[in-house]
Parts: structure tokens; C-alpha cells; sequence
């Protein structure tokens, strides 16, 4: 019996589910998102990709799902809820004096993800509504100091006192606990939770509890304080939409549980206890599916860029390291949870344009019509111009073909909305007016790489990879003159984070914040001293986490382990991921392969300019990753054929709006063209899932992989 992988990308406008079966052969399904009930959305794309297997799910495929070896879901339910403000009611119980933890945050929480240009104003700032309101804070006297000692024991009767409030008066579901430097020693907040419990016994109630000690026993009292109380507000509510998949998914013969990504590209079941980790899943897969691909195309730099519906989500690898990012901007809250580093603006192809009243100029966004109502030219309520009714305009967008023509396109209210709202009012043709959005949306999109992620990196190291349902047909427009190393694309970009699912292992990992540094006046006996608190964190995170995967049914034997510290050179700013070439720091020949380590790896990140004379590291924290290898798809290798395509591939002529005047394109439908084919621009490649625009500019080549390289003309 064929055994098939089953990922899925739930975005904010589209969901999309790959089947890939064992000999790397996939077919991609198409749904809009469906945020309410996220298994509908789930479930009609699952069952599109199935049809093409030649499966029809509602006649004789009822057992289907018998036949998926696993089935991954990455996507939006937890940052749904906290976007909704629909989690569980969250009591804080945190150290006397600082009940304000989270209604005050940080500063620079009020403009994470903002422009320079708001930065500087503060009438752009905001604070966001908090999780947690103030009212519904305890205080508790106490006070574990930063090396770890109780300097002040915890006032049990005020710990008695709030929880009965939190319970009794304010009717809390779930109660979180977060203590000053818990992270150091955990002893005050599991007492905490030892009274909290009896309270509960008490009163009759019966509730979660949650530890910051237990959440992110990391440093940075502010961040660990939001993840605590993400995971206690957010993380329960979300799993509801999971176990609602699982159900549906049972009910077509899936017989294992549904997994999810966590947000460092780790997979784990969706009854994970600390599920606040996969609260940014959807991008992950993206970043996962790319590190991946750099092994078959030889690229240790790529930039990934993911277009979709809503965003324009970005994020690099660097000499084969993935980014972590250990204290991400979420939903205007900086938390202590790893994430790989992605960051992302308002910009896709449901972004709405409009006119700025004051300065009657083009404004894109940063909001959009998602999957619901969408477009204009889907009839569905909205009236405002998008940017995929500019495509459907400029006619690189097939009106025949969107969503594999699944549904109906009306252009001409398209036509009519745009010259309405944009074009007339501007005194412009309505054709130049749509294209001058497409440039501005690519700009903004250009901007976002090489301004932002890309500010201290050479463009002609690194290749750019776009994907995403739109990402193909966007992505030479924002690559524009830059010097890439190469650009390229995948057939299966409209689901390529959902493939990037399917290539991740099991895995999970834990971190725990040290302190500790080795300087040049130190001997070799006491390097090796000063560094056994990584020993000690080490051995308790590999302790946790062993005993956390094999209570999910994996044997010892097939777990293995990776020790990780975080480096960085005296006296600068940021620290960076290191493997551990050793286990344990025992001998002088142990630190030195770890600083060995550090240098190499700081050597291919940076530039040597940057490399202090003097050897002092500071040590800022550990990490151990714990897996269990998965069977994962496979990008298989063909036999090239001509440079030709087939003349079966080509579908004709249609015209397309570019530079400001109307030109005859080739269409090529995408499911016909092999590897070994070559195209030039000015041509648009059609498949059910995306569309390709090659400008006239521009020549596409496909390798034995399948992969689609773009390369200028003039090159």
C-alpha cells in the first residue's frame, strides 16, 4: 500500500496541504483559510490534493487517510486567539511590586516591526491591550536574587490569599506564576504552585497552572513574563483547533495523532505541553524547506522570501545556520521562546490600496482582504482594491485559472473598483495606475531585504529563493537589480513551507541561561572551572528532555541529542549559536575545541574586521536539541531533457501590461514543462497553485532537481 506525508500551511488567506508520497512525487490542494474552523479549511485542501491522486475523498476514498504515514500542520490558531483576544481568562501571580509586568511591557515593545520613521515619532507608538489586565495581577513578597539565592522566603499566606482571589472573585481559567530570576532557582514558584493547588482543593476549582521556571527558565524578566502567560492564555484555546483537525482527520482512517512545527523548525505532537513554542509555526516550515534544498543545490547563503495573501515574511541563512532568534517580537510582546529569526511586513496580494485623504497619493496596506472576502474580483463584500486585482488587471493573473480555476473571476469589477478608487482620482490610466502598485509593492517588498534583513551581508553571496503562492509570480519584480548570487523557485512554491514541514525531524529543544566568561588572564584549570555551570545545564536540559520524548512513545535509543551554547566576544552585543564539539567541558582540551568552534563559526558570519584582538567570550546561555529522525520527502534527480519544452506545455499568447504598454506573452503551463527546459521572458507559467512571472528581462532555466533558476538575459 503506498504511504503518503501530509503537511499543511495554514496562512492568513490561504491554506495549503502537500501529499508527498515515498518516492518524493507531490501533489498540492488549495482552500481558502477557514480561521473560525480551521479543520474546513484543512480538510477541502486535503481533500483537492487527493483528487489529483486520483482519490475522490467523497465517494470511494472514505479510508484514505489510512495511508498517511504522518500528517503536519503548521498555521494561525494561536496567534488567531491572541489576535481575537479570545483565550482563557489568565490570573498573574508574580513578585510584589511588579503587577504591572505586563500592562507596562518594555518600551520597545511599542514599536516592534515599525519603521525608523514612527520610531522616532511618538505619537506612532502604541501599547498593546495586555493579555493579562492589571486588575487581574497578585503580588507576592519574595525574592530569589540573580545567582540564584532566596534573600527574601515567600509570604505563603499571599500567595494563599491571590490564588483564592484569582479563583473565587475573578473566575480565572488558568493561572500563570512568575517570579524574579525563578529561572536561577525554581523553589519559590513550585511552592507557589503547591499552595495554589491546595487552594484549588478548597474552593472546589480546578485549573491550569503555569511556571515561568518551567515556560522559558531563560533571562529577561519582561519576555519570559509574556511567554509564561502566552502559553497559559493562548495555548490551550489553540489546541482546541488542532484536536479538531486530528477529529477530522480520524474520520477518514488517519490512525495517528496530529503533529505540529514549533517555531525553531522542531516537530512535536499537538498535545505538546508547551505549545506556546509553535505560536509562530506558519513561516518555519519556509526557512526548514530551504535548509533542506541548500543540501541538494550546494548553497550554504539563501535568503528566503515567502509571499503570500497577507505578508511578506524573510528570513536568511548564513553559512548553513539557521537563525535563531531567542527573544522574537510577537504581537507586540517580546518573548522568551526560541523562534527561527523570520521577520515580515504587511505586504501580499490581498494587501488593500487606497489613496491617503491627506496626500491623495497610493497607500498599500499594511491590512488585507485576506481569504475572506478577498479580492474584489471574487464578489465575496469587498469593494477595496487589492494587489492580486492589479495582476488580474495587468493580465499576468489568468482570469480562468485562479485556484486552478476552482473559482469564479469577475474582471470587470476589477476594472470598475480600481478606476473608481485609484485611477480616476489620481487622473491616470487605469492600467499605468495598476502597475504603479505592483512597482510599489515590490519596492516596499526590496526594501524589506536588503535595508532590513540584508544590512551587513554581500548580496553576491547569497541566493534568493522565493515562494509562496504568490511569491513566484512577485519575485523578480522585488529581486530587481541587485547582485544575487542566483534567484530561484520551486514548481511547489504555493506549499512550499508545507513541504519545509515534511522535512523537519522530530525534535525538541530547551534553553537555560548562564553566566560566565573566560578571559586571557586566566589559566587553563580555571577556563575549565569557570565553564561547569554549562555542564550542570546541559545534563538537566538532556534529563528533561529524554524523559519528554520517550513519554511520547520514542525508545532511548532512537533519541539523539545536541549540546549548543551561545557565544560572543567580550564586550559585544550579540552572541551567536554554537555546537558543541564536546559533551562536556572537562579538560583544557575540551575549552579550547569550543572556542575553536565559536571562531570558525564566527569567521563565516561575519567579517574579520569585527574580531576583537583580545580572546575574552562571554557565555549567555545553553541549549540541548533532542530528535528523532523522520522519514522525509525526497528532491529526486531526472534525466534532462531539451531545451525545448514540449509543445504540449504551451498554451498561447496572452497580452500582459508592462513598462507602461501592452505585450504578447508566452504561457507555459507549469505541470508540462521538464527539467533540462528553457524560457524566455516575456512569459508567464501557469500552475493550479501559482503563477510564474518571467519579465522580458529574464531567462528561466529548470535543473535535474526541478528546481527553476532566473537568470537575466544580460548576465
Amino acid at each position: 500500500m503506498e504511504r503518503y506525508f501530509v503537511a499543511c500551511d495554514a496562512g492568513g488567506t490561504m491554506t495549503d496541504v502537500i501529499v508527498v508520497d515515498e518516492q518524493g512525487h507531490s501533489v498540492i490542494g488549495k482552500a481558502p483559510t477557514s480561521p473560525a474552523d480551521e479543520s474546513i479549511g484543512y480538510m477541502e485542501s486535503l481533500e483537492e490534493a487527493m483528487e489529483q491522486l486520483g482519490i475522490d475523498p467523497r465517494l470511494n476514498g472514505r479510508d484514505y487517510g489510512r495511508q498517511f504515514e504522518t500528517a503536519i500542520y503548521t498555521g494561525t490558531s494561536m496567534l488567531n486567539t491572541v489576535i481575537n483576544m479570545s483565550g482563557a481568562k489568565t490570573g498573574l501571580l508574580v513578585t510584589k511590586g511588579f503587577e504591572d509586568i505586563i500592562a507596562q511591557g518594555r518600551g520597545s515593545q511599542t514599536f516592534i516591526g515599525a519603521q525608523w520613521s514612527e520610531i522616532t515619532h511618538m505619537q506612532y507608538r502604541k501599547h498593546r491591550v495586555p493579555l493579562v489586565p492589571r486588575q487581574l495581577a497578585r503580588g507576592v513578597t519574595e525574592r530569589i536574587d540573580m545567582f540564584g539565592q532566596p534573600v527574601i522566603p515567600i509570604y505563603e499566606h499571599e500567595v494563599e490569599e491571590g490564588v483564592r482571589q484569582l479563583l473565587v472573585d475573578e473566575g480565572c481559567e488558568v493561572i500563570a506564576i512568575v517570579f524574579l530570576h525563578s529561572y536561577t532557582n525554581a523553589a519559590h514558584e513550585e511552592r507557589a504552585a503547591e499552595i495554589a493547588r491546595e487552594v484549588m482543593a478548597k474552593v472546589g476549582r480546578e485549573v491550569i497552572i503555569e511556571l515561568s521556571s518551567q515556560v522559558a527558565p531563560t533571562a529577561r524578566e519582561v519576555s519570559r513574563a509574556n511567554a509564561t502567560v502566552i502559553q497559559a492564555y493562548a495555548s490551550n484555546t489553540a489546541r482546541r483547533q488542532l484536536l479538531r483537525i486530528e477529529e477530522e482527520l480520524g474520520k477518514v482512517g488517519y490512525p495517528h495523532s496530529l503533529k505540529t512545527v514549533l517555531g525553531y523548525g522542531g516537530i512535536t505532537n499537538i498535545r505538546y505541553p508547551r505549545l506556546f513554542e509553535a505560536a509562530m509555526s506558519g513561516p518555519v516550515g519556509g526557512l526548514m524547506g530551504a535548509k533542506y534544498l541548500s543540501t541538494v543545490i550546494g548553497e550554504d547563503n539563501i535568503v528566503c522570501s515567502d509571499v503570500g495573501g497577507t505578508s511578506f515574511d524573510a528570513g536568511a541563512i548564513t553559512a548553513g545556520v539557521l537563525p535563531i532568534d531567542r527573544e522574537p517580537g510577537f504581537q507586540d510582546m517580546y518573548v522568551n521562546v526560541p523562534m527561527l529569526g523570520i521577520t515580515s511586513i504587511g505586504a501580499g496580494t490581498g494587501t488593500y490600496i487606497r489613496l491617503d485623504p491627506q496626500t491623495n497619493r497610493i497607500k498599500l496596506g499594511p491590512d488585507s482582504a485576506g481569504g475572506t472576502p478577498g479580492p474584489t474580483f471574487l464578489e465575496a463584500g469587498n469593494t477595496t482594491p487589492t494587489i492580486n486585482d492589479a495582476n488580474l488587471l495587468l493580465g499576468i493573473l489568468n482570469e480562468e485559472n485562479y485556484l486552478g480555476g476552482k473559482l469564479k473571476v469577475n474582471k470587470q469589477v476589477s476594472y470598475d473598483l480600481f478606476k473608481e478608487k485609484i485611477a480616476d482620482p489620481l487622473g491616470m490610466d487605469v492600467y499605468v495606475a495598476a502597475e504603479t502598485c505592483l512597482d510599489i509593492l515590490n519596492v516596499m517588498m526590496r526594501e524589506h531585504l536588503v535595508r532590513s534583513l540584508m544590512v551587513g551581508h554581500d548580496l553576491r553571496d547569497y541566493v534568493l529563493l522565493g515562494y509562496g503562492g504568490a511569491g513566484p509570480m512577485h519575485m523578480l519584480g522585488y529581486a530587481g537589480d541587485h547582485p544575487w548570487k542566483a534567484v530561484v523557485t520551486v514548481p511547489h512554491a504555493g506549499a512550499f513551507s508545507a513541504w519545509g514541514g515534511a522535512c523537519m525531524d522530530y525534535s525538541h529543544r530547551r534553553h537555560k541561561s548562564v553566566a560566565t566568561m573566560l578571559t586571557p588572564d586566566l589559566d587553563d584549570a580555571m577556563k575549565v572551572a569557570y565553564l561547569q555551570p554549562l555542564n550542570l545545564a546541559w545534563d538537566a536540559l538532556e534529563e528533561e528532555l529524554m524523559t519528554e520524548l520517550s513519554g511520547e512513545g520514542f525508545a532511548k535509543e532512537q533519541i539523539s541529542t545536541t549540546r549548543v551554547v551561545y557565544m560572543k566576544y567580550l564586550g559585544q552585543l550579540d552572541d551567536i549559536e554554537v555546537t558543541s564539539p564536546v559533551t562536556r567541558i572537562d579538560t583544557a582540551d575540551d575549552m579550547r575545541a569550543l572556542v575553536k568552534a565559536y571562531e570558525e563559526q564566527y569567521t563565516k558570519m561575519f567579517t574579520l574586521v569585527a574580531k576583537p584582538d583580545v580572546g575574552a567570550y562571554q557565555v549567555t546561555e545553553v541549549c540541548v536539541v533532542a530528535k528523532v529522525n523522520t522519514v522525509k520527502p525526497k528532491l529526486r534527480k531526472h534525466e534532462l531533457a531539451s531545451k525545448t519544452p514540449d509543445s504540449t506545455a504551451f498554451k498561447g499568447k496572452r497580452p500582459v501590461f508592462q513598462h507602461g504598454a501592452w505585450h504578447d506573452a508566452d504561457i507555459w503551463r507549469m505541470e508540462d514543462l521538464k527539467p533540462g527546459n528553457e524560457i524566455d521572458g516575456l512569459s508567464v507559467i501557469e500552475a493550479s497553485n501559482t503563477t510564474l512571472f518571467v519579465p522580458r528581462e529574464w531567462h528561466v532555466r529548470i535543473d535535474e532537481h526541478d528546481i527553476y533558476w532566473l537568470e537575466r538575459k544580460d548576465a
